[in-house]
């Protein structure tokens, strides 16, 4: 299991969340997102973290400022232990509880 910390440009944890047996979590400003990220920057519906298989994979919704791992815009991003995504303001950083 992945616990996420929704964290600021500069390092601050804002967020920690358990990431249990759901399915799905979307991700954006929004009300109705499970996590929400309260900026211009972030689409409604910016992004969602799925479970694939054995994996969990955060895909972009097709927001406007998209989603970038080092720097890079990114569609689509396997979780791993200590990725970082950059949403809007926020980044989001995986961790793997299990270690």
């Amino acid at each position: 299991m992945y616990e996420l910390h929704v964290c600021s440009r500069k390092g601050e944890v804002l967020r920690q969340f358990a990431l249990g047996d759901k399915q799905e979590v979307i991700v954006g400003r929004d009300e109705s997102c499970d996590i929400r990220i309260n900026a211009q920057s972030v689409s409604r519906e910016h992004c969602s973290i799925e479970a694939e298989g054995d994996d969990l994979i955060v895909r972009d919704l097709g927001s406007k400022a998209g989603m970038k791992v080092n720097g890079s815009r990114v569609e689509k991003v396997r979780v791993e232990d200590g990725v970082e995504i950059e949403v809007g303001p926020a980044v989001l950083k995986f961790f793997d509880a299990g270690l």
